[in-house]
C-alpha cells in the first residue's frame, strides 16, 4: 500500500457531508452461504487539501446518496493516509474507507482511483466491501484473497501427509480419506460421476494439498481456497479455465522446487545401468519409483484427452549407464509425454507425467 503525500496541517473543517444510510449485506455470495449472517456497514471519509474541491464534492455527495453510503468530506490533517479498515463486534462489521479527493475530482484509495465520469466502478467496489469486508472481493487477489494468517494456516493443514495409496477406491471415498477438515466445507456434490481412482494418481506420503489436486484432476477438476463474505476459509471445487495459469486461479498440483534438482531429489541422480527391450512403460515407472522412493504420478485425464493409453506403451533403450532422472525423460519423450519435478506442500519431491504441451505457432 503506497501512502499519499502528507497533507498540510490545518484545523478548520472545509466541508462535511453525511449522506444516505448504512449498506447492509446479507454476507452471502453465489452458491455458498456462510453459517451465520453478518451485518456490514460501510462509511467513507474523503480528505481534501487546503483549497478543497467544492464542485467535485457536491457531485460525489449526490452519487453517494445513490450508493446509500455515508460520506464525510473534510480537510486532511498532516500525516493522514488513505486506508480501508474494518472492526468487528459480534455479528456486526464496520468498514471505514479513508480516501483522498484530489483537485481533478478523482477519489484515491489504496491501490485504486475512481473518476466522477465513471461512478459505477466506485459503486460496485463499495458493494463488494459491504459483502466481503475491508479485504474486498477475493477473486483475482494474490494468495486467493486470503490474509497472510489464513493462507499460512491453510497451507499447514494441506501439508499434512496422506499415508495410504488411494488407487482402486471410488473418487469420493478417496477424497474423504485425504482428511480435509470439515471446517473447510469441501463440497463434493459437483463431482458428478464417481470413477475409480487409477493407479499412480497419488503417492504414498504426499501432502493433502497435492493429493487432493491429483484426485480432482482425474475428472479434469481442481480446487481453490475461498474467503467467504463472513471471513471464513472454504475449499471450492472448480473447473480450471483454459489459458489461465493454474497456480494463479486454482491450487496447483505440486509446487516448483525451492532448491536445485539435485538437492530436491538426490536419489533421482544416481547412475545406473539400463537395457530395455520393449519393456512395459508402467513397469519401468514403478521400478523407478521403487528404487528412488520418489513417486511418479500420471496425469490420467491429460493423457486421456490426447488418447494416450499408458498401459499400451513400451520402452526400448540400448545398454548404457544413465541417471534415473534422465531415464524418466528417455521413457516419456518418445510417447509425447514429459516429466516435471515438483514438491508437495511439505517439500516432498515427486514427478508428474503429463502430455507435452504444443504451443501454437505465432504467425506474424
Amino acid at each position: 500500500m503506497m501512502p499519499f503525500n502528507k497533507l498540510s496541517r490545518v484545523g478548520a473543517l472545509v466541508l462535511l457531508f453525511l449522506v444516505g444510510s448504512s449498506v447492509e449485506s446479507p454476507a452471502q455470495s453465489s452458491g455458498v452461504r456462510p453459517k451465520a449472517e453478518i451485518r456490514t456497514t460501510v462509511r467513507v471519509e474523503l480528505l481534501t487539501d487546503r483549497r478543497g474541491a467544492p464542485l467535485a464534492a457536491q457531485r460525489w455527495a449526490k452519487l453517494f446518496q445513490q450508493f446509500q453510503v455515508p460520506l464525510r468530506i473534510r480537510r486532511g490533517l498532516g500525516g493522514e493516509r488513505t486506508a480501508v479498515r474494518e472492526t468487528t463486534s459480534g455479528r456486526t462489521r464496520q468498514v471505514t474507507v479513508v480516501g483522498k479527493l484530489d483537485r481533478s475530482g478523482r477519489i484515491l484509495v489504496p491501490g485504486k482511483s475512481f473518476s466522477p465520469g465513471n461512478p459505477t466502478t466506485l459503486g460496485n467496489w463499495l458493494k463488494e466491501l459491504g459483502t466481503f469486508g475491508a479485504k474486498g472481493n477475493p477473486t483475482g487477489q494474490p494468495a486467493f484473497g486470503l490474509t497472510e494468517g489464513q493462507f499460512n494456516s491453510l497451507f499447514e493443514t494441506l501439508a499434512q501427509p496422506v499415508r495410504t495409496d488411494l488407487s482402486g477406491k471410488p473418487l469420493t471415498e478417496a477424497i474423504a480419506a485425504v482428511g480435509i477438515p470439515p471446517s473447510l466445507s469441501l463440497d463434493l456434490a459437483s463431482l458428478g460421476a464417481d470413477p475409480i481412482v487409477p493407479p499412480r494418481t497419488n503417492g504414498k506420503g504426499l501432502a493433502r494439498g497435492s493429493t487432493l489436486a491429483a484426485l480432482l484432476a482425474i475428472r479434469g477438476l481442481a480446487f481453490r481456497p475461498r474467503r467467504t463474505p463472513a471471513g471464513r476459509v472454504q475449499l471450492q471445487i472448480v473447473k480450471p479455465v483454459v489459458g489461465n495459469t493454474a497456480g494463479t486461479t486454482t491450487w496447483p498440483l505440486g509446487w516448483p522446487p525451492r532448491l536445485s534438482r539435485l538437492k530436491t531429489a538426490r536419489p533421482l541422480f544416481q547412475i545406473v545401468p539400463v537395457n530395455l527391450d520393449k519393456a512395459a512403460f508402467l513397469d519401468v515407472v514403478d521400478t523407478i519409483t521403487e528404487k528412488t522412493e520418489v513417486p511418479m504420478l500420471i496425469d490420467h485425464h491429460g493423457l486421456g484427452t490426447r488418447k494416450i493409453d499408458p498401459n499400451r506403451l513400451t520402452v526400448t533403450l540400448p545398454a548404457k549407464k544413465t541417471s534415473w532422472f534422465q531415464l524418466q525423460k528417455s521413457i516419456t519423450n518418445p510417447h509425447h509425454l514429459t516429466r516435471d519435478l515438483r514438491i508437495d506442500e511439505a517439500g516432498k519431491p515427486f514427478i508428474l507425467v503429463t502430455p507435452i504441451q504444443v504451443k501454437p505457432i505465432n504467425k506474424k
